[in-house]
């Protein structure tokens, strides 16, 4: 047995355990699960994979089913602020203590087996569920799918959110072959939901007799500013004027579907969706006085608000978007929030992303770009970024309160600032918000 009592030692262990970061394959995660007996983890499990999207249609979900009063557990990867937020049980995370007591037996079943850090977490939350007797597991595909850690369980139903180019260096450039490495969460006859995915995922899914239903054909959406629609006829589901909240509505449509497999349409509210929110995925804060932003590391006056059409002052959003199709997706859904606005852009990415792509795809709706340096084996310097997405050397700034303090000195009439790519350059900026309004007094969480 190890002597280690914190979460912050546990991490650094389980960190150095595997020489690798990753490691594909299913050998080593499968036989530790097999002596944690968590290969079945809950009554029901829904495995979500895709390249873009997949956090937010768990949460989607988990949210629906907590309103239908059934016990869900549910996983998130990667984190933004906290370790804690991969072990989700009845929409709370998991403590400190728990995570501990689970990361050590998980240690002590693997043996001589090295696991990597992803697995020791994908294995400490299955022992998490199991142990919980949840009526439903929620399970986020990490990298890929079909040598997903996760992808030991054979989920009841499937969904693949989307396809995209991410992860190159594993799963390569080829979005047919990305298609069928996510499709490998399939099994035969398996209840299957797809959003906007590849033609290779389809062949899969009808090559294993999937029942399989897709966003564009039998889930239907229409969009406004402030409410979504949706109808899915197989199910005999159709709402109307659902209330928009801060999750995309192509996501919690595809949620909404699962939830229609697993309840009766009395026990399915869909209003539920409002209230679903998941930390850096179009989250909105307002800065009220650009005067009170004082030097590079304090911003004053801010608040976290739920009501875009209530906000007054500077918005903030802040979003994961770190790939090509994940920034074109971000810039639709600015459209359908925020109409016609422009934005001054805060981007961080790591050295192995499509920066320029990202940049591309949001360029029509960003007048001034910022860069931001993000930490890491991965990290890239704000200096490095600015170059490679073509933007003045002056744009590259120091830190998360230097770059909000010149984003605002920089918002014209009707501006806002926009803070995305990766979960590194998200954390700074939130952080940096949440404590100044915090200390402000100024945080508030609609429910």
């Amino acid at each position: 047995m190890i002597d280690v009592t914190s979460l912050d030692d546990w991490l650094e262990y389980i960190n150095a355990v595997h020489p690798a970061e990753i490691e594909m394959g299913l050998d080593r995660t499968r036989t530790v699960a097999r002596r944690l007996d968590v290969l079945s983890p809950a009554a029901t499990t829904v495995i979500i994979a895709g390249t873009n999207g997949k956090g937010s249609t768990t949460i989607a979900l988990e949210q629906l089913l907590l309103g239908a009063g059934l016990r869900v557990g549910a996983t998130l990867s990667p984190h933004i602020e906290r370790f804690n937020e991969r072990f989700r049980l009845n929409g709370e995370e998991l403590n400190d203590g728990r995570i501990c007591e689970l990361l050590q037996r998980v240690d002590e079943a693997r043996g001589e087996i090295r696991l990597t850090y992803f697995e020791y977490s994908a294995l400490a939350a299955l022992l998490a569920l199991k142990e919980a007797e949840v009526d439903v597991a929620i399970l986020e595909v990490g990298l890929g799918g079909r040598l997903d850690a996760f992808n030991v369980v054979d989920a009841d139903i499937a969904i693949i959110t989307s396809i995209g180019r991410d992860h190159e260096d594993y799963l390569g450039t080829d979005l047919e072959q990305i298609g069928r490495e996510k499709a490998g969460v399939l099994r035969a006859d398996q209840k299957v939901i797809l959003g906007t995915v590849t033609a290779s995922v389809g062949v899969v899914a009808s090559g294993l007799n999937c029942e399989v239903l897709r966003a564009d054909g039998d889930i239907q959406i229409r969009e406004s500013r402030s409410t979504w629609c949706y109808r899915c006829d197989a199910l005999g589901l159709s709402y109307e004027d659902i209330p928009r909240g801060s999750l995309a509505p192509l996501n919690c449509a595809l949620a909404l579907t699962a939830a229609g497999l697993l309840l009766s349409p009395a026990a399915l509210e869909p209003r539920h969706l409002a209230t679903a929110r998941l930390s850096g995925r179009m989250e909105v804060f307002r800065i009220e006085d650009v005067d009170k932003v004082e030097d590079a590391d304090r911003v004053e006056d801010v608040d976290r608000v739920e009501d875009v059409d209530k906000v007054e002052g500077t918005e903030v959003i802040v979003d994961v978007a770190h790939n090509p199709a994940a920034a074109g997706f971000l810039s639709e859904q600015l459209e359908h929030r925020f109409g016609c606005r422009q934005f001054v852009a805060i981007l961080g990415s790591l050295a192995d992303k499509d920066a320029l792509g990202v940049k591309a795809a949001l360029d029509p709706r960003v007048r001034v770009w910022l860069t931001l340096s993000t930490v890491g084996h991965r990290g890239l310097t704000a200096d490095a970024l600015a170059e490679r997405i073509g933007v003045p050397a002056e744009r590259a700034q120091r830190s998360a309160g230097e770059a909000l303090r010149t984003a605002l000195s920089l918002t014209g009439p009707g501006d806002g600032i926009l803070v995305l790519g990766s979960f590194s350059a998200v954390e700074q900026a939130r952080t940096l918000l949440i404590e100044c309004s915090e200390k402000c007094g100024k945080l508030e969480t609609d429910g």
